[in-house]
């Protein structure tokens, strides 16, 4: 043919080549006819993120109060598994995108779960993320050729991941269509896909994002989702993360700085207001988290005597009553002795069962008739007081009004009301039912844990029905582990807890491996945090009830406290335990009965209020606080070691102090040590994985007073041989004195 072409490769050799183009190339379809329009989908993408999120409408009644991103401050921690399963180390990180760097444990992170406590800032870490991404000034980002950030809680069930990208993110005009869109994320790795909010979307096996997130399609991009602890479980199963990362809210420094940020026009606003929450503990509290602190502001801005506790409902009914007030005065309605109008009590009155109903279904976004039934005046009053905002729906073919409540502890506040309203109206036995057909296990109880709280703190006491349930069902499912839960740190006990233990009822399978990863760090059962979840949601119902009392009297009657990795919440809780009337009177017993054992496992940064009320508890015959970075936090003046120096002396009836892998170095040991002295009934001395080198000489000026003291284990402190054998020598009756051991106790 006239495409054929003879070349001569050789003596008598040639050969015939055919140099046109072949049949197949030419109905070959599979490279596009015009390229991906990149540079127009990115410039989309950042003038959305930059609009969007550049600035946040934290209110959704008040569409003029807008908060610059940059301005919001949350610390990061990143949460790192190693792949044979080890140990678990902790590693703040400044943002996210530290996370994509390269480890030697990760090489190439691909997969990262982001998991925090509701309203502990995950949606405004993400919102920082992509408008990072959209500067351009980030190396680990900048790798990124185009990122997705989408909000689970808009996805439709119908819809792919491609309709959601343009429902959520890329405008109408885009000059490429979905198919295009397709294309590229199949054949390009440099893309970074966003989920915000997993806790947030029920998920289904079928659906585009579910496979993205099982790796089924889409493997080569990088995929970040964040979620509620009570929904890791799942993500660990189905996501297999390489990466995990806690978002844990503001440093204590950070309180001040966004309240003063956010009164810049007003100083003394937010000076009256740092020392009213400084005088009462509330800046180591509630105030950590981020959006609990924008409440108190805006609060604090509209009248400076506002209620503060540490305490969530009273904020949430605080912020309610100003939301009516505030309508009340827009429309001119008659606003007497803070009774609602009709009007908008019925519209609370069916936003109440409305949030409940929707939880019961894990529904977040409500179709129109679901809030209103149809009557259009309650869903207007709605959206006037900012209960409920509206968002675009999920569907461009057939589109309708969706509604969402501000955001999900919103939710939850309502559907403790319900509940509140429910057991108040109804007889017990009625109310008893209501508790039983919702919340029958300790794993829906664990999964419904704020409904609960809020509604307790609603109920006052007549929240009584809700106790006595809480009791009746520790009994029933946690009866048989409660044993095993207080003596695990006494004895080590040998035992296969999944197979010896009925589970089902505790937690679902997925959620021990979540539990398991936790206590890999503190060498706890996943059991056992099935158990202490529990505890904690039963702890914070008390606490928000006002009631702390009930909870010593019914549930640490072993006078055993004992947390490991609490939230600022439940060591505030814990606080109030520590002051309770219940817990002084039962020390006029016998002095055994009296012994109180306290045990505060990688408690972190919030051990401070704590701290400073040991000395309320001098019965205290067991202290540990392994693991809880004691000498990590704080300048020298408010440091956790200087907290514990001046408290110990208190304890005279301390038989055992476990300060082991608590990262103090010797001038926290020259704080701590010296005060021993005076704890002349001390059996038992855990100093393990601390630096105390140079400190042989405190060792010798104290041992001598400590006339009880059998061990002393000082493994991996820096301590040379020299120091240990001259400690040794000062004691006067046999010791076990453990300086090269294996034991990590």
């Amino acid at each position: 043919g006239t495409n054929n072409r003879t070349y001569n490769i050789g003596p008598q050799s040639t050969v015939h080549i055919y140099e046109g183009s072949s049949a197949l190339e030419a109905t070959d379809d599979s490279t596009p006819e015009f390229p991906f329009p990149l540079d127009q989908c990115q410039n989309a993408l950042k003038l959305h993120y930059q609009a969007e999120m550049g600035q946040l409408q934290p209110l959704a009644w008040n569409e003029d109060f807008m908060m610059k991103t940059d301005d919001i401050f949350t610390n990061v921690d990143i949460l790192l598994k190693s792949p044979k399963g080890g140990d678990i180390s902790r590693e703040t990180r400044k943002s996210v995108a530290d996370a994509l760097v390269a480890r030697p444990d990760c090489p190439c992170p691909r997969r990262v779960l982001i998991e925090g406590q509701p309203g502990v800032g995950k949606t405004t870490t993400l919102s920082k993320l992509v408008l990072d991404w959209t500067k351009g000034d980030n190396k680990a980002l900048s790798e990124f050729h185009l990122v997705f950030c989408l909000a689970l809680r808009k996805v439709a069930e119908s819809q792919s991941l491609v309709d959601c990208i343009f429902d959520q993110l890329l405008p109408e005009d885009s000059p490429f269509d979905e198919d295009g869109l397709e294309e590229y994320l199949q054949t390009n790795k440099n893309v970074l896909i966003v989920f915000d909010g997993y806790d947030e979307w029920e998920p289904q096996e079928s659906h585009d994002i579910s496979k993205v997130l099982s790796g089924k399609i889409l493997r080569d991009c990088c995929v970040i989702v964040s979620t509620r602890p009570s929904r890791t479980s799942e993500l660990l199963k189905t996501m297999r993360p390489d990466t995990r990362l806690e978002i844990n809210g503001f440093h204590q420094e950070n309180v001040s700085i966004y309240v003063h940020k956010y009164f810049s026009n007003n100083i003394s606003k937010a000076k009256t207001l740092l020392e009213k929450l400084d005088s009462s503990y509330l800046s180591t509290g509630i105030t950590l988290t981020p959006m609990f602190l924008l409440l108190i502001c805006i609060l604090w801005e509209e009248r400076d005597d506002v209620l503060l506790s540490d305490r969530l409902c009273p904020l949430y009914d605080q912020l309610i009553l100003y939301l009516v007030t505030r309508l009340c005065a827009k429309e001119n309605i008659p606003f007497v002795d803070d009774k609602m109008p009709p009007n908008i009590a019925s519209a609370v009155l069916f936003l109440e069962k409305s949030a409940f109903d929707g939880l019961l279904r894990g529904k977040l976004v409500f179709e129109q008739e679901e809030v209103t039934r149809h009557n259009r005046d309650i869903l207007t009053t709605q959206l006037q007081l900012g209960l409920l905002h509206k968002q675009p729906s999920p569907s461009k073919l057939r589109p309708s009004p969706q509604y969402s409540f501000p955001h999900k502890t919103m939710q939850e506040y309502f559907a403790g009301r319900y509940i509140a309203s429910y057991v108040t109206i109804q007889e017990e036995s009625a109310g008893r039912a209501l508790l039983q057909e919702n919340f029958g296990t300790v794993r829906k109880v664990r999964e419904m844990d704020n409904v609960l709280i809020f509604a307790c703190g609603r109920l006052g006491r007549k929240a009584s029905v809700i106790f006595q349930y809480l009791v009746d069902l520790h009994k029933k499912d946690l009866g048989l582990i409660e044993e095993d839960f207080y003596t695990f740190y006494d004895v080590r006990i040998l035992k296969d807890w999944v197979r010896d233990t009925k589970l089902d009822n505790l937690a679902s399978k997925v959620d021990y491996t979540a539990f398991q990863m936790t206590g890999l760090f503190t060498d706890t059962p996943a059991v056992f945090f099935a158990y202490q979840t529990y505890m904690e949601t039963t702890l914070l119902c008390y606490f928000e009830w006002g009631q702390i009392d009930g909870f010593v009297e019914h549930f640490i009657r072993k006078r055993i406290i004992q947390f490991s990795d609490p939230t600022h919440r439940v060591c505030r809780a814990l606080v109030q335990v520590m002051k309770c009337d219940q817990l002084r009177q039962a020390q006029k017993g016998s002095p055994q009965q009296c012994d109180i054992i306290l045990r505060l496992l990688h408690a972190g940064k919030y051990l401070g209020p704590i701290l400073d009320t040991l000395g309320a508890c001098p019965c205290i015959a067991e202290l540990n606080l392994r693991q809880s970075y004691l000498g990590r936090y704080g300048p020298t003046v408010t440091r956790p070691s200087l907290q514990l120096s001046r408290q110990l002396p208190h304890l005279k009836r301390l038989r055992k102090l476990v300060l082991s892998w608590n990262d103090l170095l010797p001038e926290d040991a020259q704080l701590i040590l010296p005060v021993l002295e005076s704890l002349r009934m001390l059996e038992e001395l855990y100093l393990s994985g601390n630096d105390l080198h140079g400190t042989s000489d405190i060792f010798s000026n104290i041992l001598p007073f400590l006339i009880e003291l059998k061990i002393l284990k000082v493994f991996d402190c820096c301590m040379t041989s020299a120091e240990i054998i001259s400690i040794g020598r000062t004691f006067l009756l046999p010791l076990s004195l453990t300086f090269y051991q294996s034991n990590r106790i």
